[in-house]
């Protein structure tokens, strides 16, 4: 594919929009993915082990170039991509758009977002996940004790879910990632949070964030963060085949 995708218009400041990617459908296997992708990416695609995973990266990232190539009017190909100091990808030349993905399991999240930095997550719903014994080393105090107060296994795992997929939200929002610690952020407060935050151990300076619960596929779990403000969501469940024809709702001009 080297034609531009169908122009959409950027999204307004008082709206972040989601793609929700299904991972596992198989594509017409006419398309071929590397033809998007940077020599880069095509080789990250090559060191995994399992064809599953590789494949499921590809479209990952495929999917990323020709959602930003429809708001910026580029050849996805052509879609320069950068990293902050801790990683998270940003684009290179064009401000102005901010991004950020995630996947887990068989579903990828996209948010695109014109009023400030932005940061998603996705877990998928794990049996058997220990979820007190990893947040109680690692969440604040009355976040563990959300988790112990729950009656089953299953509850524990889906309130640790939340809880994690928040966290991981903001800390990404904010560019620094779970490096900085996922005790220095709280959000017990339920499916909206507003979090003040240091970037920095020490920084006086504090920035305040609102964390917000998706409504996503069964079987998934994920959050959204931005600057603090009275945005909405947007979320779209996007097909390869939508946005080479133009047909994602939401921003199609």
């Amino acid at each position: 594919m080297n034609e531009v995708p169908p122009s959409r218009q950027l999204p307004p400041e008082t709206i972040i929009e989601i793609w929700q990617i299904d991972l596992e459908t198989p594509l017409n296997p006419d398309i071929d993915l590397d033809t998007i992708l940077s020599a880069d990416e095509r080789r990250r695609a090559e060191r995994f082990i399992f064809a599953r995973d590789a494949s499921q990266f590809k479209l990952t990232r495929a999917m990323l170039r020709l959602g930003l190539a429809s708001y910026l009017q580029e050849r996805p190909q052509n879609i320069e991509l950068a990293t902050n100091c801790h990683g998270k990808p940003r684009l290179a030349k064009n401000p102005s758009l901010h991004f950020n993905v995630t996947h887990s399991g068989g579903l990828a999240l996209m948010a695109f977002a014109t009023l400030g930095e932005v940061g998603v997550d996705v877990e998928a719903m794990q049996r058997n996940v220990e979820a007190l014994e990893i947040a109680s080393p690692n969440f604040t105090k009355n976040e563990t004790a959300m988790i112990a107060r729950a009656q089953t296994t299953q509850e524990q795992t889906r309130i640790f879910l939340h809880l994690w997929t928040r966290k991981e939200a903001m800390l990404k929002a904010a560019g620094c990632g779970i490096t900085r610690g996922l005790d220095t952020v709280d959000v017990s407060l339920g499916p909206v949070n507003l979090v003040r935050f240091s970037s920095a151990p020490g920084d006086i300076a504090e920035s305040c964030w609102r964390v917000q619960d998706l409504d996503l596929i069964g079987g998934y779990i994920g959050a959204v963060s931005a600057p603090a403000g009275d945005w909405s969501i947007m979320l779209h469940t996007v097909r390869y085949e939508d946005v080479v024809n133009g047909r994602v709702p939401g921003g199609a001009s």
